[in-house]
C-alpha cells in the first residue's frame, strides 16, 4: 500500500511503500528511514477510500536493508475502528 511520511525536522513528504500494515503499526519499506525513537507523521489512503488518515507513529525499529517498522500513537479511536474494520475485510 502506497504511504508517505515526514519528520518535525524534515517538513517534505517522502514517498514509500507500507508492507505488514495494521491497526498498531507498519512495516514502511523506504531507502530513507528515519532514526529509532523518531516522531513521524505518516499519511495513507485505504483502497476503496477518498478520506486520508493522517497516523501520528514512532519508529521502532530500522532494517538494515531499508526501511523502518513504525508503532502508531495517539491515533483517534474512531480511526483505529476504521482501520481495523478494514484490515478484517482483507
Amino acid at each position: 500500500m502506497p504511504v508517505r511520511y515526514k519528520t518535525a525536522a524534515r517538513a517534505s513528504w517522502v514517498t514509500a511503500e507500507t508492507r505488514n500494515i495494521g491497526v498498531g503499526g507498519a512495516f514502511i519499506a523506504s531507502t530513507e528511514p528515519a532514526p529509532i525513537g523518531t516522531t513521524i507523521t505518516v499519511e495513507l489512503k485505504l483502497t476503496g477510500s477518498q478520506q486520508t488518515f493522517v497516523l501520528p507513529a514512532v519508529v521502532r525499529w530500522v532494517a538494515e536493508d531499508g526501511g523502518m517498522g513504525v508503532q502508531f500513537v495517539g491515533v483517534d479511536v474512531d480511526i483505529l475502528l476504521e482501520l481495523n474494520d478494514y484490515f478484517a475485510s482483507l
